[in-house]
């Protein structure tokens, strides 16, 4: 059958180059650039077919993701020692000036790497398809050329890592959304608890709340991200959560009674305001009455 292209296909056409941006949403966000030819996104999976007697081929269920990377490629033609040093996260950059000594070679510090890289790239319909890597550094070779009648061009090619220290797979490696603008909030949303940090004599048939100090976006409020912990044991308390918009309340109803005079750890963590600035994580530590 014939169908005619629809308007919303038209307008999620990506018509303009990215706009990229070092800790977006974050302490120390700032525009990379100018650059040229805007921005490459590259995400790559090794995909392990299992070979089985009688296998005719690729088989559905019989395949497994090995690794997974993302990549961030633009080409930037500011030449300021900030830039240059972003692309050369192994080197020492300290009071304007780039050095690379003996005391650099050995495992990368955790301060190489940056919170995230963020590309914007707009579409017809004059939204923006937002690409965030995270834990993202550079790892391509450094080249510097000074070319006569032209500008000097920096290729800086940001890969997204995983940590090794994070013992939660929820976490993600790269995220794709869309955004109605780039907009100007930078500011993280908070929460108010009840319990409150510290609390006791909580009552054990109590539910937890956590208002935020702006609207969150609602696919934020799982249990993956608000996570109640008996002290004691490690154990996860099973509930129910729910979001009440009007009040940007989220309530986390447990399934039973707590334990009397138990002390509990609730965890939120993820949490993103609709301009995708991350909350700083919360640990509430509370004993029951």
């Amino acid at each position: 059958m014939k169908r005619k292209i629809t308007q919303q296909q038209l307008e999620n056409i990506q018509i303009d180059y990215g706009m990229v941006y070092v800790n977006f949403g974050v302490d120390g966000e700032r525009r990379i650039g100018p650059t040229r030819g805007g921005g490459e996104f590259n995400a790559t999976a090794t995909i392990r077919d299992i070979e089985y007697d009688g296998s005719r081929g690729k088989t559905k269920g019989m395949q497994h993701v090995d690794d997974i990377n993302a990549m961030l490629k633009v080409t930037n033609l500011d030449t300021s020692m900030g830039e240059l040093a972003l692309a050369m996260p192994y080197a020492t950059y300290a009071e304007e000036k780039i050095t690379c000594k003996g005391t650099n070679l050995g495992v990368i510090p955790d301060s190489a790497y940056l919170e995230n890289i963020t590309m914007f790239a707009k579409v017809v319909g004059g939204g923006y398809k937002k690409i965030t890597l995270y834990n993202a550094m550079a790892e391509n070779d450094f080249v510097f050329a000074a070319v006569p009648k032209g500008e000097g061009q920096i290729a800086v090619e940001v890969y997204a890592h995983w940590d090794a220290q994070e013992d939660d797979d929820t976490a993600n490696l790269y995220e794709i959304e869309d955004v109605a603008s780039m907009g100007d909030d930078v500011a993280k949303p908070t929460a108010t608890t009840v319990p409150d940090d510290t609390d006791t004599g909580v009552a054990v048939g109590s539910n937890l709340t956590a208002t935020f100090s702006e609207d969150i976006r609602q696919t934020d409020i799982n249990t993956n991200n608000f996570i109640l912990i008996k002290a004691t044991d490690g154990s996860i308390v099973p509930g129910t959560l729910t979001y009440t918009l009007a009040t940007k309340t989220a309530t986390f109803s447990p399934a039973s009674n707590l334990d009397a005079e138990t002390a509990y750890i609730w965890t939120i963590a993820r949490v993103r305001d609709i301009a995708g600035n991350m909350m700083d994580p919360v640990a509430v530590n509370f004993t029951t009455a």
